[in-house]
Order: C-alpha cells, then sequence, then structure tokens
C-alpha cells in the first residue's frame, strides 16, 4: 500500500511540471544545435521495484533520430518488502529489517537503442517528445542476507537480555519476527553470492525540456521487462526469472561536436573557466 501511494505522488509531480512545460510561453529558439553530434548523459532512475543510476553515450544519425548505448546500475525490491523492529527488546539496540526477505538482490545492465523525436521544441521553453527503445545484457547479483537471532533470553532487573547467533532466516521455523534481532554484518554470505544472467528490454516516452541546445534535462517514464535465466529469489519462497517494472528517471547531459578536435575543445574548456 505504501508504494502504492509512492508511485502515485511520483507520477503526479512529473506530470504536474509536464503540464508547466507545456503550457509556458517562452521566446523563439533562435540558437542551432550541431549538425552532427554526441551526447553523454548521466541520471538517476525510480523502478517500481527500486531504484538505480544511469549513464548513457549517444550518437545523431539524422534531425529526428540517434542510437545510443546505455549502462545502469540497480537496486532491486520485493513490493512486499515492510520494515519492522522487534519491540521486546531495548529499543535502542535494535535495527530495522524486512521481516522474510532472504536475499538482497542489485543488477547490471549493459545495453544499445535507438530514440526518435516525435515532437520538437517550437521555443525556448517548450518540450520536445522522443520515443525510445533498447534491449540489452543483464547481470543481477544476489547476495544471501543473514540476520541476528535469539537463541536464548535472559531476564533482569526487569529487562530481556537476548543471547544470538547469526543465520540466514529460514520461513520454516523462523516464522516470527520477534526471533530476529536485525540484520547481521555485511560480511556474512559474501561467499555465497550467486550471479544470474540474462537479457532486458526498455521502451519509453522521453521530455527533453533543457533550453539550452548543448545541453540536455530530460525526464523518461516508460516499462521494462528484465529475464533472468536462472530464477532470482528475494523474498522466502517467491522465485522469479521475469519481472515487469515501471520507472520514471532524470537525466542531464552535454552536447559535443563530434567535428571539433580534442584540442580545440580543451581550449575551450579553458576559456570558461577564465
Amino acid at each position: 500500500m505504501i508504494m502504492f501511494y509512492k508511485n502515485k505522488i511520483l507520477l503526479l509531480l512529473f506530470f504536474s511540471s509536464l503540464s508547466m512545460h507545456f503550457f509556458a510561453q517562452g521566446e523563439l529558439q533562435t540558437d542551432r544545435e550541431p549538425d552532427n553530434y554526441n551526447l553523454n548523459s548521466i541520471g538517476v532512475k525510480l523502478n517500481t521495484n527500486g531504484y538505480g543510476l544511469y549513464y548513457s553515450f549517444s550518437h545523431r544519425i539524422n534531425y529526428h533520430l540517434r542510437n545510443f548505448i546505455e549502462a545502469e546500475y540497480n537496486y532491486q525490491k520485493d513490493p512486499k518488502e515492510i520494515k519492522v523492529i522487534n519491540p521486546y527488546f531495548d529499543i535502542h539496540s535494535l535495527r530495522k529489517f524486512v521481516f522474510g526477505k532472504t536475499y538482497s538482490v542489485h543488477n547490471l545492465k549493459f545495453g544499445y537503442g535507438y530514440n526518435k523525436m516525435i515532437f520538437r521544441k517550437r521555443d525556448k521553453n517548450s518540450i520536445s517528445i522522443h520515443l525510445s527503445g533498447s534491449i540489452g545484457g543483464i547481470i543481477g547479483i544476489s547476495k544471501p542476507i543473514y540476520y541476528e537471532i535469539v537463541d536464548s533470553i535472559k531476564y533482569s532487573n526487569g529487562y530481556l537480555y537476548p543471547y544470538t547467533s547469526f543465520y540466514q532466516i529460514d520461513i520454516n521455523f523462523q516464522n516470527n519476527p520477534t526471533d530476529i534481532i536485525g540484520k547481521a554484518p555485511f560480511k556474512y554470505g559474501l561467499n555465497q553470492i550467486k550471479i544470474h544472467p540474462g537479457f532486458y528490454a526498455k521502451f519509453g516516452l522521453h521530455f527533453d525540456f533543457s533550453q539550452n541546445v548543448m545541453k540536455t534535462k530530460t525526464l523518461e517514464t516508460g516499462i521494462i521487462m528484465d529475464a533472468f535465466l536462472t530464477p532470482v529469489q528475494i523474498m522466502a519462497g517467491n522465485q522469479h526469472n521475469f519481472f515487469f517494472n515501471l520507472y520514471i528517471s532524470y537525466h542531464f547531459g552535454k552536447k559535443y561536436d563530434v567535428n571539433l578536435n580534442r584540442e580545440f575543445r580543451k581550449e575551450q574548456r579553458k576559456q570558461s573557466m577564465q
């Protein structure tokens, strides 16, 4: 339920900002971007199953079409994740944990795609709209989560003092969050990391609202399909090979004319810093 309302708020903010750019009026666009340019951009992402970082390098094919390579890092979550604490022990020594979570999952993506402009900017305060699609490889990395689990309890002076050990959770035995103090140190489980290769496909709408023809500021939203060759488990008892997610991302980047040589670009940077 929390995830549902968070996604509604994100989408509301996105469409509110988008509408302001649609109806804003400004001076006509008079500067002209290079006929042939490359673009480096970086950004952040919010997915319905987590969050991540983004990088892309694109090359202009013609006025309406660009190709690009991209790389992503994502932290992958389960929609059922809810953090809890054990209320029976000293609250100052407790750590929040997700009851039933067995693996921490991250993924790296490397892909190739195309970006096609379907609506160009009319003035400086307007936006351009693009269709974007890409496919590529994905490497999932899952690390088992160890917990500090109560073995026995000593009662003294009105307080409960737990004796604990570090274990992986077994939902068939540790089926009560009061058996758990919190997550164990990160080092536990490093020797049990699993690799999950696969592929992904992404399709989205891309909105560029930068007022500088040599820079980009973009919002992108769309859908992603991740497919792993081996099942990925986040919560106990739930293993999946396929994940479908919505995403929204913010990118910013800089264009540069590929006809300018490296020395001349360095000279331009020196002059801009003076």
